[in-house]
């Protein structure tokens, strides 16, 4: 039919231009590219057709549809000037945007947003001097948006009228390959941003976006303010001052490391107060074998915040998660790809679904060779018919895959049958502790697995030289008071183990963080690293760090070894607290010019967060 005919020529048209000024961008930051083989550069054009294609349906839907209605003979003609005019202002002010990124790129570091807007305001005085400064983009702007009004007012015009079915037929049609490439195809998750950096063209993810999706991706909601406590090189001294210190060298340094996290394990599953059982005994175990730090803390209270901060070195202070947030393209380093760059083979298992909580997009991005999921899984059987495969069948799978690698290697293993709603194997129910709490029984059953997966290691020729980790990405619900306060909503396990034997860390009572996993890792294995987040802390260094800083919005509170202080920057209202002694954080105490400094510190740490945020600088 010809008006689906004279759509799609639109459609074509749309690519070709958006695949132009991706040229373009190409040409004017050749030096962001200049090392890019061309089959490579030729994959990521292709790839960057199916971004835009998800851009054209997202910003055009609307017309398309308005194109298909069935009106009188008399309002055809309005109808199709209407959608030909609005085609052309609408794609010419998307397109316009992009145009504008081939420049603002270069100052940015990344494609456009809409804190972009926010960041511009500044420059909005001088918009006429900036287009006569860039007028050959200006002229390029006017050319394509007229070219577009022109094309449209020819194409779109119909010569005659299609049938009724053909018009039903059309919609339809029109509406499911608009859902399909609004989406960006059949897979689990609608795309992102962030899938642009996946895969061997990952390097070339701010070619393969258009800012017209980076745009439209981004939210209103998930922007952050720049703060200006003091200047930025002294806010980055500060942290990273107090951030590193004298290493204490291991005797005998590890060849691989296993990282496993936790689904929902809070500390007080592993360790309840005196007089209480624990639900995971077989941790529990390895704690007494190894060493724990009592005092650790998740970055985040959702799994989809746990990677990027034990993985990357990015904490949960913002409303959104960084993946989903506007800033899920800027430049973070990785530690897995850190280790990779040093010959480490780098995986990542995790039994769910494949594009669940976008963890093989994040695993990708921070650096693993090897995402395996449910999909990887070869027997589905032991799916739980939830979320993905049960944990102790996929834990022996990943113990097998594991032994097949070369090393060294480093491996992180995500677990998931203490998710909601808490599925146990028909095999093992009434196996495991009910407890008082829904998921109690599914912590015994994942502790279970745990052990079996331990167990098999234990016979492998690389165990004697593994280091293992094991953490939880954020707490659940809680029996306890004291973990229903602002830090013990935060506390989680945090274990190292070796050969079945501790290691020589200085101070085991101090707060630690999810971020702390990772440096401390590096310093392990005598891995240097030039440039990464300084947020965290390696434990194998002795450091002046006052705390570790949490959010609880809208407050930030830090949790130092003998105190809990608290600050509001929309108030500027404090608080303090004498934590542990005050438990339940009861009774506020007087703020102290000793606290001021800590106060500072923790100034100076949302500083570098948001600023790195906003202006692309989190790595130094």
């Amino acid at each position: 039919m010809q008006t689906l005919r004279r759509l799609f020529f639109q459609t074509l048209v749309l690519l070709g231009l958006y695949q132009s000024i991706r040229f373009l961008f190409w040409i004017v930051n050749h030096s962001q590219f200049q090392n890019t083989e061309w089959n490579t550069l030729a994959l990521a054009f292709a790839q960057g057709a199916r971004f835009d294609l998800a851009a054209i349906v997202l910003t055009n839907a609307i017309l398309f549809l308005l194109y298909l209605v069935p009106l009188p003979e008399k309002w055809r003609r309005w109808q199709e000037k209407t959608v030909a005019w609005g085609f052309g202002l609408i794609n010419g002010w998307f397109l316009a945007v992009n145009i504008v990124d081939v420049e603002y790129y270069r100052f940015a570091g990344k494609r456009f947003t809409r804190d972009s807007f926010a960041i511009g305001q500044d420059l909005a005085a001088q918009t006429g001097q900036i287009a006569v400064y860039y007028w050959y983009y200006t002229l390029l702007i006017l050319a394509i948006t007229g070219g577009l009004v022109w094309f449209s007012l020819k194409n779109l015009r119909r010569s005659g009228r299609d049938s009724k079915l053909s018009l039903i037929l059309g919609t339809i049609a029109l509406l499911a390959l608009s859902a399909l490439g609004g989406r960006g195809g059949w897979q689990h998750k609608p795309l992102i941003p962030a899938q642009a950096y996946a895969g061997e063209t990952g390097q070339l993810g701010i070619l393969i976006l258009n800012s017209s999706f980076t745009l439209l991706k981004s939210s209103d909601e998930a922007f952050i303010k720049p703060m200006n406590f003091m200047p930025d090189p002294e806010a980055r001294a500060l942290v990273s001052s107090r951030n590193q210190g004298p290493v204490t060298a291991l005797p005998h340094p590890p060849k691989n490391v296993v990282l496993v996290i936790l689904e929902s394990f809070g500390k007080e599953y592993v360790f309840p107060p005196e007089g209480h059982k624990s639900y995971a005994p077989f941790l529990q175990s390895l704690a007494e074998k190894g060493t724990s730090f009592p005092n650790a803390y998740a970055n985040g209270r959702r799994s989809i915040d746990a990677l990027p901060a034990i993985l990357a070195g990015v904490p949960a202070w913002m409303e959104s998660a960084f993946i989903t947030s506007p800033y899920q393209t800027n430049r973070v380093q990785g530690y897995p790809a850190i280790l990779r760059q040093h010959g480490f083979r780098t995986r990542f298992f995790h039994g769910g679904e494949n594009g669940t909580m976008f963890f093989d997009v994040m695993a990708d991005r921070f650096g693993f060779q090897d995402y395996i999921g449910e999909k990887e899984y070869p027997d589905h059987k032991d799916h739980d018919g939830k979320w993905g495969i049960f944990d102790e069948p996929f834990l022996q799978y990943a113990a097998k895959r594991l032994s097949d690698d070369d090393q060294p290697f480093f491996a992180g293993i995500f677990t998931l049958s203490s998710h909601h709603p808490y599925t146990i194997p028909p095999q093992h129910r009434e196996r495991f502790p009910k407890g008082k709490l829904e998921i109690h029984e599914s912590i015994g059953y994942a502790d279970f697995a745990l052990q079996k997966f331990y167990e098999a290691a234990q016979k492998e020729p690389w165990f004697p030289d593994t280091l293992f980790i094991f953490t939880a990405d954020h707490t659940q619900k809680s029996e306890f008071p004291e973990y229903e306060t602002t830090n013990g909503r935060y506390r989680v396990p945090l274990i190292f183990i070796m050969n079945d034997r501790p290691l020589p860390f200085a101070n085991i009572e101090r707060p630690v963080q999810h971020m702390d996993i990772m440096p401390t890792v590096l310093d392990a294995l005598n891995v240097q690293a030039p440039a990464f987040s300084r947020f965290g802390s390696s434990l194998l260094q002795t450091v002046t760090r006052p705390g570790v800083v949490l959010r609880d919005a809208p407050r930030f509170v830090l949790v130092g070894e003998n105190q809990f202080l608290s600050w509001n920057p929309e108030t500027d209202e404090k608080a303090s607290y004498d934590w542990p002694s005050d438990v339940l954080l009861k009774t506020k105490q007087s703020f102290t010019q000793e606290m001021g400094q800590d106060l500072l510190y923790l100034q100076a740490e949302l500083q570098c967060f948001n600023n790195g945020m906003v202006q692309n600088s989190l790595v130094w």
